[in-house]
């Protein structure tokens, strides 16, 4: 071997370290943002979290519009003007005149420039195109709207609207790390050994209990900082969300979470790609790290607005 050559061994090793670099890197950066997303909530500081949600709602309309192959520029930024356009609808309380006749011209002009640059839109590119840009921005929009719970007929506070926004990332995130931690220890029997044969029913069903009891404590935590700081008797006699129904909502909604997790991996099978983009080295894309989240924030939304609406 010449000197300055680098073994096959050797240039793996080299790989492996950049590779953890980069991780370390993209973890550092997710963990900054979600920093400055959270103390933006709490803080409500209105058109920074709004600014967030809607960049990364177009980050991941990019995505999803991308690994269908689609290379038009026009469909790209009409979409994701569209997705962040609507986040800041929701942020900031506007109300759009006849939007479902508005949605029906936006489908039909999708379609429409399908039609115009067949040769570079396809029909399934402006289809993802609509649904990344209405249906998962909804979805993601929905972290504005839990927060934003007091307008809904006055019903809910602030600190309520707080606790709702943790119940969705817990069942979100917390559930798929104990499911995959508790799954690699005792997981035997695998859940959907085609679409993602690293979840195990152990894991699943340990997850969503783990999950389950960390939002009780998480509730009575609120209840502290009400009772002990605000003097209200909040969370335990007079707000709406009560104890007795966080354990079955948390078990919905972790459920919920790991159908968005099987559709996101189904969808990635159907492409034969591993991950949605490069984005975030080490992690893959914005869609692979909030898969679960659009799923479950929806279901978390409607249950509350549907009851209480």
């Amino acid at each position: 071997m010449r000197k300055g050559e680098l073994s096959v061994e050797d240039s793996a090793t080299k790989k492996k370290f950049r590779f953890k670099g980069e991780r370390t890197a993209s973890t550092l950066v997710i963990v900054g943002v979600l920093a400055v997303y959270v103390v933006s909530i709490h803080l409500n500081i209105h058109w920074l979290y709004t600014t967030i949600t809607a960049l990364v709602a177009a980050a991941i309309c990019y995505e999803l519009i991308h690994v269908v192959g689609c290379e038009s520029k026009l469909l790209f930024g009409l979409s994701m003007a569209v997705s962040a356009g609507y986040v800041f609808t929701v942020g900031f309380h506007i109300t759009i005149p006849h939007f479902q006749v508005i949605l029906s011209f936006y489908l039909l002009l999708l379609l429409t420039l399908a039609v115009l640059d067949h040769r570079r839109i396809r029909f399934l590119h402006a289809i993802m195109a609509f649904f990344a840009s209405v249906c998962v921005t909804y979805a993601l929009s929905c972290f504005i709207r839990l927060n934003d719970l007091p307008y809904l007929n006055g019903r809910f506070t602030h600190l309520e609207g707080l606790f709702l926004f943790w119940l969705s990332f817990t069942c979100s995130w917390v559930t798929d790390v104990f499911a995959f931690l508790v799954g690699r220890k005792i997981g035997k029997h695998k859940m959907t050994p085609v679409i993602s044969p690293k979840k195990s029913w152990e894991g699943a069903v340990f997850g969503t209990l783990i999950t389950a009891a960390i939002n009780v404590l998480v509730l009575l935590g609120y209840t502290l900082v009400a009772t002990k700081l605000m003097g209200r008797s909040m969370f335990w006699m007079e707000s709406p969300i009560k104890y007795l129904y966080i354990v079955p909502v948390s078990v919905l909604l972790s459920v919920v979470g790991m159908f968005g997790d099987f559709s996101a991996s189904l969808l990635k099978r159907n492409l034969g790609i591993k991950d949605f983009s490069n984005l975030l080295p080490g992690h893959g894309g914005i869609v692979d790290r909030f898969d679960s989240c659009l799923f479950v924030l929806p279901v978390l939304y409607g249950i509350f607005s549907l009851i209480y609406g």
